[in-house]
């Protein structure tokens, strides 16, 4: 489409995020507003935060903790009466500690970035082109960027007090935009939800001089008023979002010295082929604040995500793709990876997905491409999933986790704890199982849930038996506490639950997380695998300290095997006719050896096949 005659809009992404990778909302908001016939230029300035504090430290800055500490170093240049940096250091001490012993830095080092090198940044931002040929600059803001998007805003509007200035992104909700312009007024507008319609219209009213009221979605001021747009509606069909442009991106990953920094990771393309949550829409977990009114489920066909793939190795020369989708579209297990495994492609793809898969389309999926998956597991106790609303069980998420064990895909999930309702025995029983589960991938992490913004835990907390939901006391060191009203800024809460298990009910599974992580990481990593002959299996057993080999021949091999996938009593019982006394016995026996686990009413063989074709 031919560029209209306006000027050009600037598309702006702010540190604190990590450089290893492009930003996706520039990457399609770019090319969305092409389409509509006006030129963008976009900067991707947190890719260049780095080459000022150093990369080490950058990206340990960018992690999220509680503490925030990527939001923290920009909040007094954002607002300069927000300064209690004594108070913030002593209640965040341990989690400061932790970060510059990631970043091999002090904590003097943290200190000067904060009080000396963001503003030297947001000077050099403030130069770094002329920002008065735009008719219109916007920030995408996630997590850690809202601060040293505001404080940009606030030196661009000093110098240029006619030029518009607009947020959004994903923490952009309803409550946070009415804040913003109540009390930040170098921001003009605040778009909330999906941008791929309402910003091209945006732009049209704003360069055609007329009224924004009306348009779903923005928030903003117009004369002496503000006006509000609700939240825009969602996109219906995705197949008419663009291929990310990420030009831009990997320019600055050069230009910014990301790509030289010895501990580079290796570029992972972010992809969206789908929007919403297809479980959600059925049942909400508890604690999910994601998606909200665009839970409803929408998603690419199998043709254009594989056409898309294709636009994006043939740019870029990076077969990486990093899937931002909450959840994958079991129909892409097929048409996405079977496609891919068919033509023997080299893609390594990473996506979030139910444990509702089996075996067969896991090792489709690995053949495909799939790398590593964000699983969403949560926990291995029926009781505590049930409360959750994950609508998975124990049984379901131990067989996802052996089987990408067994297929080296990574297996990104945690432990949550401390939902209303749980009982000791639901934590007791988990670390029996992670006893017998040290050969498959441990959780990477383990922490307390909380109600985000959004949650169903949130929106009625009652229900939940939620007596007080309160805003992260981070957010008082952040937005000041006499303008702003921290409910309303705050993207994490912390409950206060009727009846709620004390924090020490949690100390034995902490520590047995803690202990299966340890020996995963150990030069002598656990291990339970078997290998067969046509008629018997030899298991070999290194969990423990001693090597234990058990021999399995005739009908005890098949069956044993035959449990690689859960099987009830009565399906083993089915399968192995005549007199069934000695299956009770050998399952028992399995059980008692800790080679097999019964779940859910289900038994299933926790030992790994030592055949690397096993399931292809």
């Amino acid at each position: 489409m031919k560029v209209r005659p306006f000027p050009p809009v600037a598309l702006v992404s702010m540190p604190t995020s990590s450089a290893r990778y492009p930003c996706l909302q520039l990457g399609l908001l770019k090319p969305t507003l092409e389409r509509a016939g006006f030129a963008v230029e976009v900067f991707s300035l947190y890719a260049y935060f780095g080459s000022l504090i150093g990369w080490r430290l950058h990206e340990a800055v960018a992690e999220v903790p509680t503490c925030l500490a990527g939001e923290w170093i920009w909040a007094a240049h954002a607002f300069e009466e927000n300064r209690d940096e004594d108070l913030y250091l002593e209640t965040y001490g341990d989690q400061l500690d932790g970060l510059c012993r990631s970043a091999r830095c002090t904590l003097e080092d943290l200190l000067r970035v904060r009080r000396e090198l963001t503003g030297t940044f947001l000077d050099r931002c403030l130069d770094w082109t002329d920002w008065s040929r735009f008719g219109l600059v916007g920030f995408t803001v996630l997590f850690q960027q809202q601060m040293a998007s505001l404080a940009l805003a606030r030196r661009i509007k000093e110098r240029h007090p006619d030029l518009p200035v607009i947020l959004g992104g994903g923490v952009m909700e309803e409550d946070l935009a009415r804040e913003i312009l109540g009390n930040c007024p170098q921001v003009d507008f605040v778009h909330c939800g999906e941008a791929d319609e309402v910003l091209p219209e945006m732009v049209r009213r704003l360069y055609g001089g007329e009224s924004m009221e009306g348009l779903p979605g923005l928030f903003g001021r117009e004369g002496k008023g503000i006006f509000e747009g609700g939240r825009a509606s969602n996109l219906e069909d995705m197949d008419r979002t663009p291929t990310p442009d990420y030009d831009e991106y990997f320019r600055a990953r050069e230009e910014g010295g990301y790509a030289h920094y010895e501990g580079a990771a290796e570029p992972f393309v972010p992809i969206e082929t789908s929007r919403g949550c297809w479980w959600g829409e059925r049942s909400h977990c508890t604690f999910c604040g994601q998606n909200r009114v665009g839970i409803r489920y929408r998603s690419k066909s199998a043709p254009r995500v594989l056409e898309m793939f294709e636009e994006l190795a043939s740019r870029y020369n990076i077969l990486n793709l990093d899937a931002v989708d909450n959840v994958l579209d079991p129909d892409y297990v097929e048409g996405v990876f079977g496609h891919l495994a068919e033509a023997r492609a080299d893609f390594k793809i990473v996506y979030a997905v139910r444990a509702s898969l089996d075996r067969r389309q896991i090792a489709r999926m690995r053949a495909g491409g799939l790398c590593c998956v964000q699983s969403g597991i949560e926990s291995f106790s029926t009781h505590v999933l049930k409360l959750m609303r994950k609508g998975t069980t124990a049984r379901e998420n131990l067989e996802l986790l052996k089987w990408t064990t067994y297929h080296g895909i990574d297996n990104l999930y945690n432990i949550l704890v401390g939902f209303p309702g749980e009982t000791p025995e639901d934590y007791r029983e988990q670390c029996d199982l992670f006893g017998l589960i040290g050969h498959l991938q441990p959780p990477y992490a383990m922490v307390k849930a909380r109600p985000d913004r959004g949650s169903p835990m949130f929106v009625d907390p009652a229900a939940f038996g939620i007596t007080r939901l309160n805003p992260e006391e981070v957010y008082r060191f952040l937005w000041p506490p006499d303008r702003f009203a921290r409910d309303r800024v705050a993207y994490f809460f912390t409950p206060e639950i009727q009846g709620a298990l004390p924090d020490e009910a949690f100390d034995e599974i902490y520590r047995t997380v803690r202990e299966w992580q340890e020996r995963w990481a150990s030069e002598r990593r656990p291990s339970l695998t078997y290998a067969k002959t046509r008629s018997s299996i030899r298991i070999r057993d290194g969990r423990g300290g001693e090597v234990l080999e058990y021999r399995l021949a005739g009908r005890e091999a098949e069956l044993y095997e035959s449990c690689g996938d859960s099987r009830t009593l009565g399906e083993v019982e089915r399968q192995f006719r005549g007199p069934a006394g000695w299956i009770v016995q050998f399952l028992e026996e399995s059980l008692h050896r800790g080679l097999m686990v019964f779940l859910d009413g289900r038994y299933l063989s926790l030992a790994l096949p030592e055949n690397p074709y096993h399931g292809l």
